[in-house]
């Protein structure tokens, strides 16, 4: 029976990038003892590699691969295109890998892409990776031995890495409600340990703490950043007569939330100020127009190509932190007096 490196990786208890590294004699922070173990069980169960892939991993591609969680988002749409045209422009085909939000996959594509030969990767990084802890988020982006970016998120490592102020976008929500008078703020937003979802609801948490009010962990409501969550979350925002406004730390939940009143033949507006986040094409067709944070996208992408094609001559790491805006329409106009 012929055995593949997925079956040497769980055999070692390793992701497969860790056995293709091991196998490929390359540069890695991996012990002697785990490399040990990898090559024997190689050699005891006769592993033979893709020569093909080998050959083409030695030689220069001229080919990024970009992975991102859900190519279907229209945030990560947009990322995409912004960042073909740019490697484009630079000479650079990009090899585009859907990750689906789904960590083991997440970890094969690198492994494949890294065996297909790239020069270099931009790492959208899926949800469900933080959703291992941290441990193993490290140990899964210290092991990516080929000049790669991380896009669109942060972690404590010394690797390049290009974001938004997520904090500052959850101020600015957060702000902004409040000053219509809102006092009982629901936010929805992702799951505890993904870096952008905790950083917008500590700006959320700090602009309560600015108008003196306490933090309500039952006005925190976790989805996946898509519609199905929004509607789900707000069935359980109904049940809480106090709300009188929705952050969602998605533009998709929000849409989500739209959508469970409109099957009511309600307008969500008619009772709950809203704001929502990534600014999508969208919130300007809906009605009343839909207030929400804006990040530039074109920044971004062009930024982590620039951060990218830097590392790959010098091997320097940076770490760069994008501003971001509110953009004011009309969904969060609805003013709360004091007494209600």
């Amino acid at each position: 029976m012929k055995i593949s490196m997925k079956d040497i990786a769980r055999m070692a208890g390793v992701s497969m990038t860790t056995v293709s590294l091991v196998l490929n004699d390359r540069e890695s922070r991996i012990s002697k003892e785990k490399k040990q173990e990898i090559k024997q069980l190689a050699k005891k169960y006769h592993y033979v590699p893709n020569v093909s892939a080998v050959s083409l991993a030695k030689s220069v591609s001229n080919t990024i691969a970009l992975i991102v969680p859900n190519i279907t988002n229209p945030f990560f749409a947009s990322l995409i295109n912004v960042i073909t045209n740019k490697l484009v422009e630079k000479g650079y085909f990009t090899l585009i890998l859907n990750s689906n939000d789904d960590h083991e996959l997440e970890d094969k594509l690198v492994n494949m892409a890294i065996n297909k030969g790239i020069d270099g990767l931009l790492l959208v990084p899926s949800n469900d990776l933080y959703r291992q802890g941290e441990s193993v988020t490290n140990s899964f982006l210290s092991e990516i031995n080929v000049p790669f970016v991380l896009v669109n998120a942060n972690c404590n490592l010394a690797v390049n890495q290009v974001n938004f102020d997520n904090v500052l976008g959850g101020y600015l929500a957060t702000q902004y409600l409040l000053q219509k008078g809102n006092r009982n703020i629901a936010i929805i937003t992702g799951d505890p340990g993904y870096v952008n979802a905790d950083g917008r609801l500590a700006g959320y948490v700090k602009a309560l703490k600015e108008y003196g009010l306490p933090y309500n962990p039952h006005l925190v409501f976790h989805g996946q950043y898509d519609i199905k969550s929004g509607i789900k979350v707000v069935q359980k925002i109904q049940q809480d007569a106090n709300i009188t406004a929705i952050f969602s730390t998605s533009d998709l939940m929000l849409y989500g939330a739209i959508e469970f009143f409109n099957e009511q033949h309600k307008k969500i507006t008619d009772y709950y100020s809203i704001i929502g986040y990534d600014n999508t094409i969208f919130n300007e067709i809906f009605q009343p127009t839909i207030t929400s944070i804006e990040q530039d996208i074109v920044e971004l992408g062009n930024q982590a190509v620039t951060r990218l094609l830097n590392a790959m001559q010098d091997n320097s790491i940076m770490r760069r932190t994008l501003p971001i805006r509110l953009v004011e329409r009309e969904s969060a106009q609805r003013k709360i007096l004091a007494d209600e």
